[in-house]
């Protein structure tokens, strides 16, 4: 790639492209936004990286969605030359792959068919896009090998009514299948459209492949993450548990102060008025801090999990007026104190961890009750929600599960994660023991963490 000349490496130019890529992203951005945008930036310094980063956020970021994908944009558009090169030249390695891979897929799908006048057998190309040859490609050899079984047997039962076309079509059907697949599995064609510059393409390759790679660890099951997978999963279930707390902060309630109209209140309280507003009722915003107690499995199954939504819990402390957490195995312990925000949390849960003598034994999740019941008690009332993370395999159940069914009747709700699939649960008795008492979900990944959260605490 030609390298940019002054003239083209100005702000104006830069701040374009950068705006033209946001909207291939998908972000509308209005021409008014753009220079709010500028004016904002006018008022930080532009030199500090973080601060344009923020200006940019504030003024052309509508959503949560537009955040991720705007923060993206912006990591792999403003780099140094240097990662600029390396891109690049990751982009062209790519780009020689997948043009030896669509070269092999077209051969592959070549095909000898008799000539019914007896002449020479003519070879017969399915006529496919680059883009279907790609998908080809990417299919498991086992798929690709059964494709091209039918498609011979197809070829050879019917020489002489030169079936191509109709052959082609079902090819087409199937790779339509298999893009939406691999789309859903992390791979195949993003849905983005490219502009024909190079430049510009290659860094919208890049934020939507960060953004699949993301989506890849919201939806993979916790007990799978690798090593290599945790910084990037931690990242990203700090910002869920931020995003969260931000909303469970701006919920409004009832209020006499004029600050926003409440409808409903309004029209109930003027219907004596024959419907005329004489009378109007507002509502206001106030942080909304419900108290939860929560109760990790952390045995030999479940501590990976556990380490998890404690993460979560940590990051919606902000906004939840108290959180108490308890860890337990064959024991119990309140680890309620140990959550200092002045340190990282990688290091408090290594300390929790060490000093444990719960984590990773074996489960005994009634004895576990009885022991916050007798020794917690004071937390337990109607304002409390409790969580309980675990897979519901433990001994005693039945009796753990009538522990459970007792501490209802003492608190706001329970809710019970459940890291079992759910295609597992009518084969596992205790999940029908404690289903009784409880509201269970199936929590497994950090889609469904985060889902259920939302979904509950902000009910």
């Amino acid at each position: 790639m030609d390298s940019i000349s002054p003239l083209q490496d100005t702000f104006e130019n830069n701040f374009t492209r950068f705006i033209h890529i946001l909207r291939h992203l998908g972000l509308r951005i209005s021409s008014a936004e753009a220079v709010d945008a500028i004016n904002a930036l006018t008022e930080v310094d532009i030199l500090d990286r973080g601060q344009v980063r923020t200006a940019f956020l504030a003024t052309l970021a509508k959503s949560s969605d537009d955040r991720v994908i705007l923060d993206q944009a912006f990591r792999s558009f403003f780099v140094t030359p240097e990662e600029k090169s390396d891109r690049t030249a990751r982009n062209q390695e790519l780009r020689e792959r997948e043009a030896q891979e669509i070269m092999a897929a077209e051969d592959e799908l070549k095909y000898e068919v008799e000539d019914p006048g007896g002449n020479d057998n003519r070879e017969v190309s399915i006529p496919l896009t680059d883009e279907e040859k790609s998908i080809y490609a990417k299919m498991p050899e086992e798929n690709r090998k059964k494709l091209r079984d039918y498609l011979q047997k197809q070829f050879q039962s019917n020489p002489v009514n030169n079936p191509e076309q109709l052959i082609a079509n079902m090819v087409r059907s199937s790779l339509n299948y298999w893009r939406h697949y691999l789309k859903q599995h992390g791979d195949g064609p993003p849905d983005v459209e490219y502009t024909g510059d190079e430049e510009i393409d290659e860094v919208l390759r890049e934020v939507v492949e960060n953004i699949r790679d993301e989506e890849h660890l919201m939806y993979q099951d916790i007990q799978n993450l690798t090593e290599t997978d945790m910084p990037a999963a931690l990242a990203l279930i700090n910002r869920l548990s931020r995003r969260l707390a931000i909303r469970i902060a701006r919920r409004y309630h009832r209020s006499n102060k004029r600050q926003r109209l409440d409808l409903r209140r309004t029209i109930r309280h003027n219907i004596r008025y024959g419907g005329a507003m004489f009378r109007l009722k507002y509502r206001t915003k106030k942080v909304q801090k419900p108290k939860i107690l929560l109760i990790c499995d952390v045995s030999g199954s479940m501590a990976k999990y556990a380490g998890f939504v404690l993460q979560f819990m940590y990051g919606l402390s902000t906004a939840v007026e108290e959180i108490d957490s308890f860890v337990f195995s064959e024991d119990v312990e309140n680890i309620s104190g140990r959550f200092d925000k002045k340190r990282p949390f990688a290091e408090i849960m290594t300390e929790i961890i060490n000093r444990s003598e719960s984590w990773g034994k074996g489960t005994d999740f009634g004895k576990a009750l009885a022991v916050i019941e007798e020794k917690h008690g004071d937390l337990l009332n109607k304002q409390t929600f409790v969580i309980v993370v675990s897979d519901t395999k433990t001994l005693h159940a039945e009796r753990a599960a009538y522990r459970v069914g007792l501490l209802k009747k003492r608190v706001k709700d329970i809710i019970w994660l459940n890291t079992l699939p759910r295609r597992m649960w009518p084969d596992t008795p205790s999940v029908a023991f404690f289903g009784r008492y409880c509201r269970m979900f199936e929590c497994n990944t950090l889609a469904h963490l985060d889902k259920i959260m939302r979904t509950q605490m902000l009910k």
